[in-house]
């Protein structure tokens, strides 16, 4: 089995190459032949003899030998042995059997109206029909094809012994042009009596065609289906009489020896063989000289009628191949990144008839007609060619910073001075990757067309120099100042463009104000009623201050305490805990503070405040001057101690534990809320621990100055 196997093979091989090698040369053709070889199954009759059972027919007495009448048996197929009486239609396929004139087909008796109709299974060439009739041909016939299978028809041509009468709307006059629908009489003749032929060329040879692929013609040469109307029987005058006792009409009735549709597969000049719509066994269902309908497609096209180019062959438009012009399909160009593509006129158009095939699902991060060109956020490496699955590299651009949401330059272009890669960065934006404000500015933000938004810091609030925060634009502010462009000061000061030193303390009058806030325009604190002055410090007109008890002590005179110690000269690192700030007053400006200045005391250290000069016993409440340099709150924790026991102030005790109060930030005098009960002849130590809470940050380098309590 192996031998014919390679020889099946070989020679498929060799037919192939012998039918690539005609359509070199230009454009070629498929051999023709009759459509019916192979088609039995697809060739009908309306009307056949003997189909229900045996028919009795008669012959004209004048015709062939002495028997003139038989009998027609179709039940079954012809077989020359044993059913040589079977008139079916498949009867008219030509073939090479002994004695093939007593074959043949014929239709019922007496009937006008019977057709013939081929089926064929795909679109095929037709070029000319002969049919060879057994008994006197038609007085009337016509031919129709259809070319959508058999859901329209068109006529081909008439025919008729008289066309005025049996069409009647149809000239009888020679056709004019190509495709002119006319009667010829020329086939429907009495004589001969037998074996005369009807023949229907397509293309009538007197007429020179020019273009055989332009749509009319190709229109006229091709069908997928073929329809012969008889119309008409000759029945030399019997019709007229009427019925007789001899059944004068079953002497009359149509019979066909042969019929030849003569055509090809329709290849467009692309193929030179055709091969079966399936695959089949050639020598069950293909006999020799079978004309198949599909096209064995050369000149890189594609379908059953080589109607179209292949699959990424789409570089041109498809043609018909004409002559020498085998119009040949061409592959698209996709540089190695795409394997699917297809034709667009209007981009052949705008190429100058170069090129029209648009590449599709273009792979390794390429884009374009022949993804050619970097997708978007990818840029050519120079090094590498446009075909290399690595030619396009990433953007490294923060698409926030960018102009293009990323996008970076796709090829170097030294006259306009771009780098393959380069981000091209907004206004206010800089880095390789445009991904940083520039100085003096914050907030990189994809929406903001400028990148970034200018810091505009208060130039008295902010420290010189500086610059804000690049996220989120807030200002580095001066001691006091406040505020993202640190534009005001904070609670409890005032005058941030009016004094020099930028924010001083509102310094409203504890007892005369309702707090120690202030206008942040002109320091004007809100007074009491029947209180006035800058301060709140003066009685309004009519009204006196009455006087108080109390004693001041300074805390640059006071003892400094680490944790409930005493210190000598412990420090914070090399920081002291407590340091003595001596202040001078300015001449012009009020003077907030008593004594020669404040101490400086640092978190988590503290004063002892001795008390020895109570003249009587009494309740005392403690008030702390101070001044806060920094934003943040602090707190303060009281502890009294005292000697001995307690003789006036029986109905209060000293408390055992520390007593813990705030100092806000925006106060300069605090009142601690629970008085204490003091008693002549007594040494107090009245210790006061300062703290800031941490609240996330660090206060290394804060302090608090305090004046006096």
């Amino acid at each position: 089995m192996q031998f014919p196997l390679t020889f099946v093979l070989h020679l498929g091989l060799l037919s192939y190459v012998k039918a690539e090698d005609e359509c070199n040369r230009g454009s070629c053709r498929p051999p023709t032949g009759n459509l019916l070889l192979g088609r039995s199954t697809q060739l009908m009759a309306s009307s056949t003899c003997g189909l229900n059972g045996a028919q009795k027919y008669c012959i004209l007495g004048y015709l062939e030998g002495k028997q003139k009448c038989f009998i027609c048996d179709s039940r079954f197929p012809y077989n020359p042995h044993t059913q040589s009486n079977s008139h079916t239609i498949e009867n008219v396929i030509p073939s090479f059997e002994l004695d093939r004139e007593k074959k043949w087909w014929q239709s019922e008796n007496g009937l006008d109206h019977v057709s013939i109709r081929l089926d064929l299974e795909a679109l095929f060439q037709f070029s000319h029909l002969i049919l060879t009739f057994k008994t006197f041909r038609p007085a009337a016939m016509l031919v129709e094809r259809s070319t959508d299978y058999g859901r329209t028809w068109k006529v081909l041509k008439y025919f008729a012994k008289d066309c005025a009468t049996s069409f009647p709307n149809i000239t009888s006059s020679q056709a004019q042009e190509v495709g002119d629908l006319v009667c010829d009489s020329k086939y429907s003749d009495i004589e001969p009596s037998t074996g005369g032929e009807v023949v229907l060329k397509v293309l009538d040879p007197s007429f020179e065609i020019e273009n055989p692929y332009s749509p009319y013609i190709q229109d006229l040469v091709t069908l997928t289906n073929l329809r012969i109307n008889f119309t008409k029987l000759h029945t030399l005058g019997d019709a007229l009489l009427g019925r007789r006792p001899d059944d004068s009409l079953d002497k009359y009735y149509y019979a066909i020896h042969e019929m030849v549709v003569r055509g090809s597969c329709f290849c467009h000049g692309h193929a030179s063989e055709c091969g079966p719509m399936q695959e089949v066994r050639g020598d069950v269902f293909s006999p020799p000289g079978m004309v198949h309908g599909r096209c064995v497609c050369q000149h890189n096209t594609d379908g059953p009628n080589c109607e179209r180019c292949k699959d990424f062959f789409q570089d041109a438009p498809w043609r018909p191949a004409t002559g020498l012009q085998d119009s040949t399909c061409r592959a698209c160009n996709c540089n190695s990144h795409s394997e699917r593509c297809h034709f667009d006129m209007t981009a052949y158009l705008a190429s100058g008839g170069v090129s029209g095939g648009v590449c599709e699902g273009c792979q390794h991060n390429t884009e374009g007609q022949h993804c050619d060109r970097c997708r978007p956020l990818f840029y050519r490496d120079a090094r590498k060619a446009i075909s290399d699955p690595y030619a396009c590299l990433p953007c490294e651009c923060d698409p926030d910073g960018t102009i293009s949401g990323g996008i970076c330059v796709s090829h170097s272009d030294p006259a306009l001075e771009l780098v393959a890669g380069q981000c091209l960065c907004k206004e206010n934006v800089e880095g390789a990757k445009c991904d940083q404000c520039k100085p003096n500015y914050f907030g990189l933000n994809a929406s903001d067309p400028m990148g970034c938004q200018p810091c505009t810091c208060h130039p008295v609030g902010s420290l010189p120099l500086s610059t804000c925060d690049v996220d989120t634009g807030q200002c580095l502010c001066q001691p006091l100042a406040t505020g993202p462009r640190c534009e005001e000061c904070a609670v409890g000061y005032w005058g941030l463009e009016s004094h020099p030193h930028g924010c001083s303390p509102c310094d409203c009058d504890i007892g005369g104000a309702y707090s120690n806030v202030c206008s942040p325009e002109d320091g004007q604190c809100k007074c009491r009623p029947h209180v006035t002055g800058h301060s709140c410090t003066e009685p309004a007109p009519g009204y006196f201050f009455a006087p108080l008890n109390f004693y001041l002590y300074e805390a640059e005179e006071a003892t400094a305490l680490q944790g409930l110690a005493p210190l000598g000269s412990v420090t914070f690192g090399q920081v002291p805990a407590v340091h003595v700030v001596f202040r001078e007053p300015v001449p012009g400006t009020p003077v907030t503070w008593t004594g020669p200045g404040f101490a400086r005391v640092l978190p988590g250290a503290g004063l002892r405040f001795t008390v020895s000069n109570v003249p009587f016993p009494m309740d005392f409440t403690v008030a702390i001057r101070y001044e806060t340099q920094s934003t943040a709150d602090w707190t303060v924790q009281i502890v009294v101690k005292a000697p001995g026991g307690r003789e006036h102030c029986t109905h209060q005790t000293l408390p055992l534990k520390p007593q813990s109060f705030a100092l806000p930030v925006a106060s300069r005098i605090v009142l601690l809320p629970t008085p204490i009960c003091l008693e002549p002849d007594t040494q107090y130590s009245i210790d006061v621990y300062f703290s800031q809470p941490l609240q996330g940050r660090s206060h290394a380098h804060s302090y608090i100055l305090v004046d006096s309590g």
